[in-house]
């Protein structure tokens, strides 16, 4: 009977882990359980390393037990706090990659940091990109026709939580820095992008006085849980106050790996356009003024992130929601 109980068990599956992962490749069995071994052996000295900001630069803040990192890339370009204008905040948070070394918030030979950083400044606002918490343990589905990614730094897997140690830093960013909470512009591409639609975006926005976001290959719906759709659906003017634009190629409708399946898709593999679409008609039911532009030849790689975040944030500007 022990063996039989054991055997019926289910396995502990989080909030989100059923949604495709759009950019990494399928790997060969033995790769993710040698990652999960580097992984553990990694969590010894990396809190050592990104604590060092001598060594990365990255500033740890840690909230109910969990760490995450960021840093506050442009101060020395911003009006002097002095002249009484208080600076606004841009958050950028970055897509799925299977190691920190691949995440272009740490790369040295990506400009992305040093591009935000400049776009920031011309808008008065601090640019602070927030580094992708990992798991160690790896999504797994029970259908073997679906497809669960590998081992990876993201935001979605573990989304509540994520969110509410985003939330909390902002929180202290604000305080600490004496930020402009009507003028706070976040930003995301892919899995980024769809954390902040799928939880940081969807309930909970006292924070948020005014501003927006950017949705930069992603930006979908179908991850917000049922009872914040319920919640939302009494508040239709909550996010009035607030410009969402959401930017995909007219190539990103699909998963690289046309095989690829996802637990939760009618059309069989994750689409950016389709996340776009939905996103947008969910923030739209909230009184969100929403924007939507389509690149075409664009597939899911290759934004120019930096330049479309300063766009909107032009946009933003001229219509009055910064």
């Amino acid at each position: 009977m022990k063996r039989l109980s054991h055997r019926l068990r289910r396995p502990l599956i989080h909030r989100n882990q059923r949604r495709l992962s759009a950019h990494i490749p399928r790997l060969h069995p033995l790769l993710p359980r040698a990652a999960r071994l580097i992984r553990a052996a990694a969590t010894v000295f990396e809190p050592l390393v990104l604590a060092s900001s001598e060594i990365v630069g990255y500033r740890p803040f840690s909230h109910r037990g969990r760490t995450i990192y960021y840093r506050v890339d442009n101060l020395n370009l911003l009006s002097d706090p002095a002249a009484g204008r208080a600076p606004g905040l841009l958050l950028y948070f970055d897509g799925d990659h299977i190691s920190r070394a691949g995440s272009r918030l740490l790369r040295r030979t990506s400009p992305l940091r040093a591009e935000l950083a400049q776009v920031a400044a011309e808008f008065n606002m601090l640019s602070v990109p927030v580094l992708s918490p990992g798991s160690l343990r790896e999504p797994r589905l029970t259908d073997t026709d679906s497809y669960a990614p590998p081992l990876t730094y993201n935001w979605w897997v573990r989304a509540r939580s994520n969110g509410r140690m985003v939330r909390a830093l902002i929180e202290e960013i604000a305080l600490a820095y004496g930020v402009d909470t009507s003028r706070v512009w976040l930003a995301g591409y892919s899995g980024g992008a769809e954390f902040l639609s799928y939880e940081l975006l969807s309930h909970d926005i006292d924070w948020l006085h005014g501003g927006g976001a950017t949705f930069i290959g992603g930006g979908g719906a179908d991850g917000i849980p049922a009872r914040v759709r319920e919640r939302a659906a009494l508040s239709p003017s909550s996010h009035a106050h607030l410009l969402m634009s959401w930017h995909v190629g007219v190539l990103d409708g699909r998963s690289p790996s046309a095989r690829r399946r996802m637990a939760t898709s009618t059309e069989g593999s994750w689409s950016a356009r389709i996340a776009a679409q939905e996103g947008i008609a969910f923030y739209e039911g909230l009184g969100a003024r929403t924007l939507l532009q389509v690149t075409p030849g664009r597939g899911h790689t290759g934004y120019p992130i930096a330049s479309l975040v300063g766009a909107d944030l032009a946009t933003a500007t001229r219509l009055g929601f910064l």
